[in-house]
């Protein structure tokens, strides 16, 4: 068995490249050894700031050999009374065997002649020199750049690399660079240490690097920076406000971390927590320190109570120069700071109204006006969810408010410079105007949630703001005929849509979205009277994304997939059943409740069967009442008249606002048996009777039985 070591020596590499380049790496060797046959025990791909490596471990010093079979020509032409032709023996000589070596096999196009060779496995230090230049050059990520005055690509110039087969270098060739890469077995040193080191086995490659400045692995490395993180904040009594996202990207940053702490003035603690936090996290990459505390609102303009003067930042120097780096990055952070400060402090000075009609020469998207149109709009959606929900507890007045000034701190300075505060700073300038509460964190929460797991709004009133700004941005995009393709999704439609129906499936909103698309189309025609579309195409087209949207959140539930088919009927008489998400959660919350019975089975393959049976009719699923449907005088038996009874029964229900699933279901529970003496040889009928005036009649009661259930779910498709 044996070790191969590659290693690619770049410039600093992007933090964010091993996002984009290591998994790429791996699943291309491992796809390129598999069509080789060569087997190996371990592969592993990691990356610092200055190089990317491949370590194979337990490989087999060539591939297994390959039997290739191949048809040839029929048995009738290769074969003249057993005999060879000249077709068998050029056949044979095209696949370098001897012709006593073919055989004759037996097909569905009758018998011809096969022929079996075998390929040697080739040298594992062959295919290696081949396969390695292959696959570097194969990488994508984004910005990838050529140098010098070659043709090649990478995210970064590479300047060295090192190719170990056990205590060997493998050579091998990078076309198209120019200068010309030397493969070899040097390596270098943590920049600062600034040393070239040989490399002869790739068997203490790790420790060697280690030794010199660099921890090659970069979950060793993101490891020792959680644990440096963890011990310095608790050392503080301190808490670290540290994301993956975050961790990830200091991992990429540097080759052997090192801890530092530093702090800035208190002056500054008069500035919000999350513009400190932004500042630190994403323009500095700091690791903020939180005081162990839950008295945090997201309206404060001060963070006093909130965040510690200290932070943490992860140094590729030296410790020696701990001090130095830390004054440094100290200078630095103030001037961040001193710039935010005089944002906020610009911002306080000017009023909401006032910045309100600064939206009016913000633009929008085009053809569909400035921004200050757009919230206009927001407020009648508002106005609209409002009359639908018709919930007493809300005001009215706050949410117009609310909407009003959502966009506000668009025109803000502060926002302007870190365009991630949008609504929070919103939401903090009102309450430091003196404007409500509900109204403030309504403003600060509007664009919650920003992705799939993301907190929600935490009230009603940033509910409706939210369900208001997402629908307002997804009728536009509709309108301009900008909806997404496949993969591509410029304007974050499905992330938009996805959020509408988390808030309002938690929520628990009673929202008619398809009714709601009809009638908000009018605030596009008053605000836009130049503007010209489609409405009828406009609504198909977001019903169906709708709808998309809805059963993939199902998905993301974890729901049963055939749970999901029976309550998300697809065709044109049951989609309001999708579209309508609390009682598509009510119906999913009934079914999985009933399935705890005993008797759930036994009553669901008598429903089932109705419902095949019923679709022999004509009678339509959106039918509910029996009037001008059945008549009663065609009955023959009291199986039929049983069931009438049982839709009569079940049309007192259809009169009331929202069905009680379970009170239906109790219906059909009741009536299991009548439903079954349909069907009895001795109590039941022939459905499908000669008489055709009685078959339909019967068809239709078992039509409407069908009807009622699909209310429910389609109890067909459930396992």
């Amino acid at each position: 068995m044996s070790n191969y070591l590659l290693e690619i020596g770049t410039e600093e590499l992007p933090a964010n490249f091993s996002h984009y380049v290591l998994n790429q790496f791996k699943s291309q060797i491992e796809f390129e050894f598999d069509k080789k046959l060569i087997k190996f025990d371990k592969i592993s791909c990691t990356s610092t700031p200055r190089r990317i490596v491949l370590l194979l471990e337990g490989l087999v010093d060539s591939g297994d050999d390959e039997i290739i079979i191949r048809k040839g020509p029929k048995a009738s032409s290769a074969y003249i009374n057993g005999t060879p032709t000249k077709a068998a023996v050029g056949f044979a000589n095209s696949l370098g065997i001897d012709v006593d070596d073919l055989e004759i096999e037996n097909t569905e196009k009758g018998e011809f002649v096969f022929g079996k060779k075998v390929r040697k496995g080739e040298s594992t230090r062959i295919s290696l020199s081949l396969i390695i230049p292959k696959v570097i050059k194969s990488l994508q990520g984004p910005r990838f750049m050529k140098w010098g005055n070659g043709n090649f690509k990478f995210s970064r110039p590479i300047r060295w690399l090192v190719s170990i087969y056990n205590d060997e270098i493998l050579d091998f060739n990078l076309d198209e660079c120019d200068p010309k890469i030397v493969v070899g077995n040097l390596s270098k040193s943590h920049r600062l240490i600034d040393r070239v080191i040989e490399i002869n086995s790739p068997d203490n490659y790790f420790e060697i690097l280690a030794e010199n400045g660099v921890l090659v692995q970069r979950e060793e490395r993101k490891e020792k920076i959680l644990n440096f993180i963890n011990q310095s904040s608790e050392s503080l009594n301190l808490k670290p406000d540290l994301s993956d996202e975050l961790l990830n990207e200091l991992t990429d940053l540097v080759e052997f971390p090192n801890v530092i702490t530093g702090k800035f003035e208190e002056e500054f603690l008069d500035l919000p927590v999350e513009v400190l936090s932004m500042v630190m996290k994403s323009h500095q990459r700091y690791v903020p320190l939180l005081k162990k505390s839950d008295s945090f609102s997201k309206l404060d303009l001060s963070s006093e109570q909130i965040i510690s003067t200290n932070f943490l930042l992860i140094s590729n120097g030296l410790q020696e120069s701990n001090n130095i780096i830390a004054k440094g990055n100290e200078k630095v952070l103030k001037a961040r700071f001193s710039d935010a400060k005089f944002f906020v402090e610009s911002d306080k000075k000017v009023s909401s109204s006032e910045r309100n009609e600064k939206l009016k020469f913000v633009s929008y998207l085009k053809e569909m006006g400035n921004v200050f149109q757009r919230v206009k709009r927001i407020e009648a959606i508002s106005q609209k969810i409002l009359n639908y929900l018709n919930d007493q507890s809300l005001d009215s007045k706050k949410i117009i408010e609310a909407a009003k000034y959502c966009k506000n701190d668009l025109c803000s300075e502060i926002v302007y410079e870190f365009p991630e505060l949008q609504g929070i700073m919103g939401g903090k300038y009102l309450r430091n105007e003196g404007f409500d509460k509900d109204i403030c964190i309504a403003v600060a929460e509007h664009y919650l949630p920003c992705f799939y797991k993301d907190d929600l709004p935490s009230t009603k009133y940033g509910a409706i703001i939210s369900i208001s700004d997402k629908i307002e941005t997804l009728i536009s995009i509709f309108i301009s005929g900008k909806r997404p393709s496949g993969s591509s999704d410029p304007y974050a439609l499905r992330r938009n849509l996805n959020g509408v129906i988390l808030i309002i499936w938690q929520f628990e909103l009673d929202l008619a979205i398809e009714n709601m698309f009809c009638e908000l189309f009018q605030y596009w025609e008053i605000s836009l009277p130049n503007l010209k579309f489609e409405k009828e195409k406009v609504l198909i087209d977001l019903i169906e994304f709708t709808n998309q949207r809805i059963v993939s959140h199902l998905e993301e539930l974890s729901i049963d997939k055939d749970l999901i088919k029976a309550v998300c009927l697809i065709d044109s008489s049951s989609r309001k059943k999708i579209m309508n998400i609390l009682d598509l959660k009510n119906r999913i919350k009934t079914i999985n409740k009933l399935k705890e019975k005993t008797n759930f089975s036994e009553i669901q393959k008598v429903i089932s069967r109705v419902c095949k049976l019923a679709e022999k009719g004509s009678l339509k699923t959106n039918i509910f009442l029996h009037k001008d449907h059945i008549n009663p005088k065609l009955f023959e038996k009291d199986c039929e008249i049983k069931v009438f009874e049982f839709i009569k029964q079940l049309e007192t229900i259809i009169s009331l606002p929202n069905w009680d699933y379970f009170r239906l279901f109790k219906l059909f529970e009741t009536n299991a048996n009548s439903l079954n003496e349909l069907f009895d040889n001795d109590k039941g009928v022939l459905i499908m009777a000669e008489d055709s005036e009685i078959r339909n009649n019967r068809l239709n009661l078992l039509g409407l039985v069908r009807n009622y259930s699909l209310k429910i779910a389609d109890f067909t498709k459930i396992n």
